[in-house]
């Protein structure tokens, strides 16, 4: 397929994203907001450092929309809903960004989405939800409409990278830097009212953030946004369902938990609604209408030379 290194590329973004449900359960403090503004500050300074450069005109502005959708608000209202849901519900709304976003680029970008794109986001939701969720799973109106809120953040921050793209002669890392010191922006102020001064920290717990913001937020962030601003969304929204696979994995092998037999089916769900966004001639020939044969052109008479 064209571009399949560039996709892969951008999916490790999301698969590197997926530790960091297992970081910030055993080596972060109780801090989220501060967690948030300590993971994405030192990526951005990080990626400027490496390739620096100033926004200009409105990209000031554009980082900060950035920022504020793709890592603070969704920070934010997942954070929320984290709080409020079992994880399992909160990471299988989060899952519906994915359809937010191929929804959002059909009205914004024109992108031609096709239904099979639909059907594949689906299945990998329901993948998400058997992958995740337990029996019992209890709902809180507040805690659904933010996690409905976080995806639908994430999904709006796709489309927008996506539109705007990057400046001419401007590198994708120079933008990722802007991207995340844009939610530093956003995060800064709400950590203060809502946790009080920063937290000081153990050394385990800086062993967490340097992760959380050298591996994650740098790493991965720049990864997944430099594909996105390249390929259609159609490509990329699905690959934000290997966040939960991930997480899954590592709870596996590093905490030995075990799957059920659902479980298991939920992550094959996954990874073949993947597999099927990036190969629609799979599900493709099924919602396409084959064009009907021409019929062949008659061949030329021959010339007689007299």
């Amino acid at each position: 397929m064209k571009n399949s290194a560039l996709l892969i590329r951008t999916g490790l973004g999301p698969a590197i994203g997926g530790t960091l449900f297992f970081v910030a359960a055993h080596y972060l403090p109780p801090t989220p907001y501060w967690d948030g503004f300590f993971r994405v500050l030192p990526a951005g300074l990080l990626l400027l450092a490496i390739r620096f450069g100033l926004p200009r005109g409105a990209w000031w502005w554009k980082s900060l929309v950035l920022g504020t959708l793709n890592m603070g608000l969704f920070t934010v209202l997942l954070l929320i809903s984290a709080q409020r849901l079992p994880g399992g519900v909160a990471a299988t709304l989060n899952a519906m960004s994915s359809l937010v976003a191929i929804a959002v680029a059909s009205v914004v970008l024109k992108e031609k989405i096709r239904p099979h794109h639909y059907v594949a986001c689906l299945i990998g939701v329901v993948g998400v939800a058997l992958l995740v969720l337990r029996s019992s799973a209890t709902l809180d109106a507040i805690g659904v409409l933010a996690g409905i809120g976080s995806a639908s953040s994430m999904g709006v921050g796709t489309v927008l990278a996506r539109k705007w793209g990057r400046p001419e002669g401007v590198h994708s890392l120079t933008t990722a830097g802007w991207t995340l010191l844009g939610a530093a922006v956003f995060l800064l102020p709400l950590a203060f009212v809502f946790e009080g001064a920063p937290p000081s920290f153990t050394g385990k717990q800086l062993l967490g953030l340097v992760w959380a913001a050298f591996v994650v937020g740098a790493l991965g962030f720049a990864l997944y946004l430099s594909g996105v601003q390249r390929l259609p969304v159609s490509l990329t929204a699905p690959l934000t369902l290997m966040n939960p696979v991930t997480a899954a994995l590592l709870g596996w092998v590093a905490v030995g938990e075990r799957f059920t037999p659902l479980q298991l089916l939920g992550g094959v769900l996954v990874c073949a609604a993947i597999i099927l966004v990036a190969n629609p001639d799979i599900l493709g020939r099924f919602f396409t209408k084959p064009e009907p044969e021409s019929a062949p052109e008659p061949e030329p008479k021959p010339v007689s030379v007299a």
